[in-house]
């Protein structure tokens, strides 16, 4: 055999442009390798004390029963849409409206259900220049979806003198005067933590009834600013008006199984016919992309909700009230102009910081935290609170 010089071989590889790592998870990582007296807020996990993942004891319990049918489970090819009794569970935290069905399939994680969701309102918007208005700042993974979905995205102001207003969303709509998506977050807003009023949702939801608007509603944090069946209101407020709505669904922070990458992809619709269509092309998209979703975590979503539900909601609920109890610390610590960003719901907040300062932070305080100055206060010890807020004072 005669051996060719590597330098002589065709290399297809070569030709592939360096990558950019994805920001957020470069930034986690080096959190990680600074090691325990690291602060992190970076990705966006529930940590107890130690610096840990919290997993809620209603899920514990439901792996512990899982475990002991796992000898004789089933592990055949599942259904493309997922388990059934999942998607039973999933659509009953869901609104429902009279008259409309819900068409839904399995995704992976909320990211999935994206993916799919914005294939299929692709298709609704035809091939003439398809569009989708996407309030900005928005959460990192929103955009690439929408671009490989084959969606130019039209940015709108998300805030107005540190608040979140629709102003942006209604003259988008009024200037396009077509057929345009509308990709909105219901609440605990990624990455300011920020939501709507009622009164704003009330608005939104009376102005797009009877305008030519898909709308995609990101449902992530289900139970992490009041009950769940509160937290999906501006949902049935939309449903409520007739506009046709996607939902996205996510398991990973209200059943604290991020790793299992559980999500659903769900559609309303008028009657039963359009939902076997619905549910089609849902098949088809999902075939494509990655076949069926792993359904592990699908059967511990059922487990908790037939079996352990109060349970669950006390896990919600001591949740809120840990993560309310460190934004009021962080509010007192603060100076005053921290005290907007920190006015919200949920995990997150975005805190009035250059890149110098978060630079700085990183480098002489060892605090990471994303470049736009998102922190996960949800990831942040209680016993830490204190000292995250003398080194934020100190690079300002």
């Amino acid at each position: 055999m005669v051996a060719f010089p590597h330098s002589r071989m065709f290399s297809p590889f070569s030709k592939l442009p360096v990558p950019k790592p994805d920001p957020l998870f470069a930034i986690g990582t080096e959190a990680r390798l600074a090691g325990p007296t690291a602060i992190n807020g970076t990705l966006g996990v529930v940590m107890d004390e130690e610096g840990n993942p919290v997993l809620f004891p209603s899920v514990c319990r439901a792996l512990e029963s899982i475990a002991k049918q796992l000898p004789s489970g089933n592990y055949s090819y599942p259904k493309l849409t997922g388990l059934d009794e999942y998607r039973a569970a999933v659509e009953a935290l869901l609104p429902r409206q009279d008259g409309m069905h819900v068409a839904s399939i399995a995704s992976t994680g909320g990211t999935g259900g994206l993916a799919i969701n914005l294939r299929l309102m692709r298709m609704m918007l035809g091939d003439s220049d398809p569009t989708v208005i996407l309030p900005v700042p928005a959460w990192g993974n929103h955009p690439p979806p929408c671009k490989a979905a084959g969606l130019r995205i039209i940015e709108v102001p998300y805030l107005e003198d540190g608040a979140a207003s629709i102003q942006g969303i209604l003259d988008a709509v009024k200037k396009e005067g077509r057929p345009v998506g509308l990709l909105v977050q219901v609440g605990c807003h990624n990455p300011t933590g920020l939501d709507f009023s009622p009164k704003q949702w009330d608005e939104l939801a009376a102005t797009l009834a009877g305008q030519e608007v898909m709308t995609l509603l990101d449902c992530a944090y289900q139970g992490f600013i009041g009950e769940p069946i509160e937290d999906i209101e501006p949902i049935r407020k939309f449903l409520s008006h007739g506009i046709p709505s996607l939902v996205v669904w996510s398991a990973s922070k209200n059943h604290t199984i991020y790793g299992l990458r559980t999500g659903l992809a769900a559609a309303y619709v008028p009657d039963k016919t359009l939902l076997s269509t619905v549910e089609g092309h849902y098949s088809s998209i999902t075939r494509m992309l990655h076949s069926a979703s792993a359904t592990f975590g699908q059967s511990v979503v059922v487990k908790v909700q037939s079996e352990l539900k109060n349970e669950w909601l006390q896990d919600l609920s001591r949740t809120r009230v840990i993560i309310n109890r460190k934004r009021a610390s962080m509010t007192a610590l603060l100076p005053d102009d921290f005290k907007k960003a920190l006015r919200g719901h949920g995990m997150f907040a975005q805190f009035p910081l250059n890149e110098s300062q978060i630079h700085r932070l990183k480098i002489e305080h060892a605090v990471y935290m994303t470049l736009d100055g998102r922190l996960n206060i949800a990831g942040i010890p209680d016993a830490r609170i204190d000292e995250l807020c003398q080194k934020i004072a100190a690079v300002l």
